[in-house]
């Protein structure tokens, strides 16, 4: 790792983890009010309460997740000149199931439904999974007991993040460039994807799944810090891996949008 990575990936982490952030102004601020400079430790703790009354009242964790779900258009069909449907990994919660002894899902779940339902409408396409290990696996038993055949699905099961899903995927199918590929995975998350898979060598058909917001950008103001700091958490990864990817050259896009 590089050290920009390094310190892209420092600061990124505080950015993500915004609640964080403000909570160490917080104890700083109170630990300095206490012990030995009383005006330098208001200001921090004037900081950081008006940093978390503003994630509490402000929507902008919704807003901006709201923007990546409604990057890309829902798909009523899909082309018969399809080749086949890439689903990714993230709907399982892996420290669950290994403590409770039975597969447990993450808010992505919905992934793996809309992925069998479209593979049953679908029968023409060459079906694929991407994930790491533990993912293929159950997503093996998913489908079965979903009624979808695991055997005629190709697993890749080694990636540990997107961009080994797009990589470790190429490798396994060697995709041409006139091949359709249809890309299954959260609407909040398909922006960042469709940039690492078009950068890999796929002709990407966006398929945004699971969503998580009505998606019309209302500018309504509620009390609600951990509804804002959840999509906080998650929107503010993508959009912050969409850019550490392109700078670094992993997408040839900021911001991927539907192929004109």
């Amino acid at each position: 790792m590089s050290l920009f990575e390094s310190i892209y990936r420092f600061f990124g982490w505080w950015i993500i983890n915004i609640d964080m952030f403000f909570i160490f102004f917080l104890v700083l601020g109170g630990i300095l009010y206490l012990f030995t400079k009383k005006k330098r430790g208001k200001k921090f703790l004037t900081f950081s309460c008006l940093g978390l009354v503003f994630f509490a009242v402000v929507p902008v964790g919704l807003w901006t997740f709201e923007g990546l779900e409604n990057r890309f258009p829902k798909i009523a069909t899909i082309p018969a000149t399809a080749k086949g449907m890439i689903l990714l990994g993230g709907g399982f919660d892996k420290m669950t199931s290994l403590a409770r002894g039975e597969t447990a899902y993450s808010l992505a779940a919905g992934n793996i439904i809309y992925f069998v339902e479209i593979a049953k409408a679908n029968p023409h396409l060459q079906l694929v999974f991407s994930g790491n290990a533990f993912e293929a696996e159950a997503a093996k038993k998913e489908f079965k007991a979903l009624g979808l055949n695991p055997d005629t699905l190709q697993f890749e099961g080694n990636s540990k993040n997107t961009l080994e899903n797009a990589r470790k995927t190429r490798e396994l199918l060697h995709p041409n460039p006139q091949d359709q590929w249809v890309l299954v995975t959260s609407a909040y998350h398909i922006p960042r994807s469709t940039g690492l898979f078009r950068k890999a060598g796929f002709n990407i058909i966006p398929y945004p799944v699971d969503y998580h917001t009505p998606g019309n950008y209302e500018m309504w103001f509620f009390i609600g810090l951990k509804m804002n700091l959840d999509a906080w958490h998650a929107s503010a990864r993508e959009w912050l891996g969409m850019l550490d990817n392109y700078l670094t050259g992993r997408s040839d896009e900021f911001y991927p949008k539907s192929a004109t």
